[in-house]
């Protein structure tokens, strides 16, 4: 077998193990979320958002590691009497776990797959004509590190509008891109609202949190 063969198998488990991407994928529309606040002082702010909605897509590159979604929803926020404020609209953006895959070339080991990736391979996974044409450090041996950490939490901030008293200020979003790459699993997306404001006698915040939407 030539050493394409064997990275062949070895890309080709990996993608049994995190799961293809998917070609196409349904729209999910999630409930409006909503919160009126009152300070001590009478002070009054309201924060929500509402028309929330995810829209899944392949990844353009069609790596079972990525993800994609283009994200729709509208975020706003109010602040009664003599207050002023500021509202912050994005999403919070998880995977399962951190992928990354490095294929390495070292020389005086054997191939040795099994370990990290589910497969069985040996040596003569390396043919002497494919080892002539790239050099003998190929021909001593290849291996796949594959290494996985818990996913991290990102903060996507998609805007931030100034409130002023007795209006509502509203940031709308349509089409906003997510992706997500070297994520093994799925990637859970949760939308946020989050408002501070300010009177002469008060300083305070809120927010709201949509549902967890998951791709």
């Amino acid at each position: 077998m030539h050493i394409t063969s064997a990275i062949a198998i070895a890309a080709t488990t990996v993608g049994l193990v995190l799961g293809a991407p998917e070609a196409s994928a349904d729209t999910g529309v999630f409930a409006p979320h909503e919160n009126t606040y009152v300070t001590t002082d009478g002070l009054t702010y309201t924060v929500g958002q509402a028309d929330s909605a995810v829209h899944p897509i392949a990844p353009l590159n069609n790596m079972p590691t990525n993800r994609e979604a283009f994200m729709e929803a509208s975020f706003y926020g109010r602040v009664s009497g003599s207050g002023t404020g500021t509202l912050r609209a994005g999403y919070f953006i998880a995977c399962a776990v951190d992928i990354d895959l490095i294929f390495s070339a070292t020389a005086g080991v054997s191939m040795s797959l099994g370990a990290n990736a589910g497969v069985s391979a040996s040596p003569d996974l390396v043919s002497p004509g494919v080892a002539a044409s790239i050099g003998p450090t190929i021909a001593a041996g290849v291996g796949l590190d594959l290494s996985i950490s818990p996913g991290e939490i990102k903060d996507v901030v998609i805007d931030q509008k100034t409130l002023t008293p007795d209006r509502t200020g509203t940031v709308v979003s349509h089409d906003f891109h997510l992706w997500a790459h070297h994520c093994g699993g799925p990637v859970t997306i949760r939308p946020y609202t989050m408002i501070t404001v300010s009177s002469p006698d008060t300083d305070a915040s809120g927010a709201v949190f949509g549902d967890p939407m998951v791709i």
